[in-house]
């Protein structure tokens, strides 16, 4: 399958990888020269981003190949285990930043950082509100869950971009400690950001269903007049989209093409009006 700019979830992996990747090396350079330690830390982060962006970029281009023999249903939750990789970076990535920051603490390597680590972590903050803002509504638009992780990531960063903004100026004030206690708080915070995608991913890929779905599929099932009632209803999300089995009863004295075109009629019904529904089994039961 091809991939292409002009499909929004390529173009917003696309964006966030070279951000990522230019953010990366300018806290990483920036820090170093300008003897920061917070500010290194964050380019640490960044660094850990451009895996994590990899990570979701490969999964969401895989997740849209179409069923083929060994996946009848797809390959939808290759963005579930993407997303979960993501949650799992990040939490590898903050328990490393807040490690180093300790270690710095305990050593005494504590110096007045430069005046170039606040303008980049100034301008941080600012492009990674946008990306943020960005990638959180095309994630929304498609229901992506690799987007949505790697937009939790691009909040993340916002905060921690302001939390070396302030820590390098208070060090510039007097007060250098700041500094690497700030390294250590941002990877506590990155530890703490990275439960959201690990738990809504995992959550997908133990067959989770998702809030409210079912009752809206049951809602729209009985308003159809030949139905007498819901039976059972099964929601199986793959990745961005949802498969649902739903049992109906009607009329046993139908005849079987009334029964099957009650099914289809129903099934077209559910996945026109409930948004991310790709494919309705109805078994119909006589009443």
């Amino acid at each position: 399958m091809a991939l292409r700019l002009d499909e929004p979830g390529i173009r917003a992996n696309v964006i966030g990888l070279g951000t990522n990747t230019g953010l990366a090396i300018a806290k990483l350079v920036v820090g170093f020269l300008a003897a920061s330690e917070a500010l290194t830390a964050d380019g640490f982060n960044s660094a850990g981003d451009i895996v994590a962006t990899a990570v979701g970029f490969a999964g969401y281009a895989y997740a849209r190949r179409p069923p083929d023999d060994d996946h009848h249903y797809g390959h939808g939750n290759a963005e579930s285990v993407a997303g979960l990789m993501i949650g799992g970076i990040l939490l590898a990535t903050g328990a490393f930043i807040a490690i180093s920051g300790v270690l710095a603490l305990v050593e005494g390597k504590i110096d007045t950082p430069g005046e170039g680590a606040i303008w980049v972590a100034g301008i941080t903050a600012i492009i990674k509100e946008w990306l943020y803002r960005y990638t959180v509504r095309v994630g929304k638009q498609l229901n992506s869950p690799s987007l949505l992780a790697s937009a939790c990531d691009h909040r993340a960063d916002v905060l921690i971009a302001i939390t070396v903004l302030a820590a390098v100026l208070a060090a510039r004030l007097g007060v250098p400690a700041l500094d690497p206690i700030a390294a250590v708080v941002i990877g506590l915070y990155i530890v703490w950001f990275s439960i959201a995608p690990i738990r809504s991913n995992v959550g997908i890929l133990m067959d989770e269903a998702p809030s409210g779905v079912r009752e809206e599929v049951e809602r729209i099932a009985v308003a159809d007049a030949a139905v007498e009632r819901v039976d059972q209803t099964r929601v199986h999300p793959l990745g961005s989209y949802y498969v649902v089995d739903l049992e109906i009863s009607v009329d046993g004295a139908l005849s079987l093409h009334q029964a099957h075109d009650i099914a289809h009629r129903v099934g077209d019904s559910v996945q026109a009006q409930v948004a991310n529904v790709t494919d309705v089994k109805v078994h119909v039961n006589p009443c």
